[in-house]
């Protein structure tokens, strides 16, 4: 695509399709006037320097939640009463997703406010880590590091995603892969120091000094995360876009992402705990969970990558059979820590790259409604999402409770009390690759059309 062509009136061009825009606004300047997207150094600034150095701070965090959880539920004050650990984890996430669509919304309704809510998020998601520093209670978890963190995380994360979708148009697959890998990044060494600084200075400390840590590092992410292009004014007509929702399209690929979120974040919660059942220490789960989040970078990375160069429903079929296989044998029959470390890395291969799919999904959805934005399609995704994080957090807490004694009949893994969970979770992955069905059905439609003729 030719990014210096001007747009013309009444005839859309591809990035402003690209952009959920039609025609040309007349309080914008031509599409030269802008910094050239896909490439150039403000470009891969932006992408790196802003939206991974940002997402990694951001998602990070929460994503390492089962070093917290480890910790919490051997020490006090929260060890005496451990009920509600894992839904603070799952909550923080799952309001990060379940609020995206408004949040989408209504940013791109009042563009001229997104920057102004980048900030105010980034301050609420590091007053929620001071905050959680102070908490002796997990309600007080639930309320500072579960949904005040995911309330600040999601403004933050609605505007990068719309400034990601405005600076990369060819290669939006790539970009996209490439900002959710920082998530994974931040998986990496988030744990290992947040486990070494726990047993040593304890919960409050830490959470201080990353408070302070993500203040500080936040400054950089902030100055670079800049729209491309000059901010619409707000329109209500904007709000008309959502007919999308009423797709058959749309709803088989929601079902997919429910399903996959109720098992993708079971193991990143609960594996630091179970590992502790082959001898391993507090730092080698830490490890492990950042051999996982490393794996989750790779991942990311190339479902972006295949994203870009094959259908959607190709990636959903690759990422949901390769998780659910890794879950099945490789936890199930796990037989020492080694195995486990074995399984952390290639479930991070496959279910960490998950996200990366959803701007494939997004663009397969609007052929059927181009006038959809793309940042709005990417926030119902991760709305869906925020579903399954949010329910699998006491679903497998009750899984776990009720597996005890149940199934020690069963080999390896499956005959301990997560013999249930393992199951329930190698299921949900399977189910997530239900979006395979559109495709399927588009080439029996399509033959049955030849057929008729």
């Amino acid at each position: 695509m030719d990014s210096h062509r001007s747009v013309l009136v009444g005839e859309p061009d591809s990035e402003s399709i690209e952009l959920g825009n039609f025609g040309e606004d007349p309080q914008r300047a031509p599409a030269h006037a802008y910094p050239e997207p896909d490439r150039g150094r403000h470009a891969w600034l932006f992408l790196w320097v802003g939206c991974f150095l940002m997402i990694a701070l951001t998602w990070g965090f929460p994503f390492s939640y089962g070093v917290f959880q480890s910790y919490y539920s051997s020490h006090p004050p929260f060890s005496d009463h451990p009920e509600g650990l894992p839904t603070v984890g799952t909550t923080a996430l799952g309001i990060l997703y379940l609020s995206s669509p408004p949040s989408f919304i209504i940013l791109q309704r009042y563009q001229s406010y997104r920057r102004p809510a980048l900030i105010v998020g980034s301050i609420t998601t590091c007053l929620a880590v001071l905050a959680s520093a102070f908490a002796s209670q997990v309600w007080h978890l639930v309320l500072t590091q579960g949904v005040l963190y995911g309330l600040g995380a999601s403004v933050v994360n609605t505007v990068t995603i719309q400034f990601l979708n405005e600076w990369f148009i060819e290669r939006k697959g790539l970009a996209f892969g490439i900002q959710e890998s920082g998530a994974g990044m931040g998986g990496i060494i988030i744990p290992v120091l947040m486990t070494w600084g726990l047993e040593k200075y304890g919960h409050r400390t830490m959470l201080i000094a990353w408070f302070v840590a993500i203040t500080t590092l936040s400054i950089p992410s902030i100055y670079f995360l800049r729209e491309r292009v000059k901010p619409r004014p707000g329109s209500a007509s904007e709000l008309g876009t959502l007919g999308f929702l009423a797709t058959p399209i749309f709803a088989i690929l929601q079902a997919g992402n429910i399903f996959q979120a109720l098992g993708n974040f079971l193991p990143g919660i609960h594996l630091p705990t179970f590992a502790q059942r082959f001898g391993a220490s507090s730092l080698d789960a830490a490890g492990m969970l950042s051999l996982y989040n490393a794996a989750t970078v790779i991942g990311a990375i190339c479902t972006g990558y295949l994203v870009d160069r094959y259908h959607v429903s190709v990636t959903l079929f690759f990422l949901s059979l390769g998780a659910a296989v890794a879950v099945f044998l490789a936890w199930g029959f796990a037989a020492d820590f080694g195995g486990l470390c074995a399984f952390a890395f290639f479930y991070g291969i496959f279910a960490g790259g998950w996200s990366s799919t959803w701007v494939g999904i997004s663009l397969e959805i609007q052929k059927r409604s181009p006038r959809a934005d793309l940042g709005v399609l990417w926030g119902f995704a991760a709305a869906a999402r925020g579903v399954g994080s949010t329910a699998s957090g006491p679903i497998s807490e009750r899984l776990i409770a009720d597996g005890t004694d149940k199934t020690l009949w069963w080999p390896r893994s499956y005959g301990t009390s997560y013999g249930t969970l393992i199951l329930f979770n190698g299921i949900m992955l399977t189910l997530g690759g239900v979006g395979c069905a559109t495709r399927a059905y588009e080439v029996l439609k399509r033959i049955g059309h030849r057929h008729s003729e």
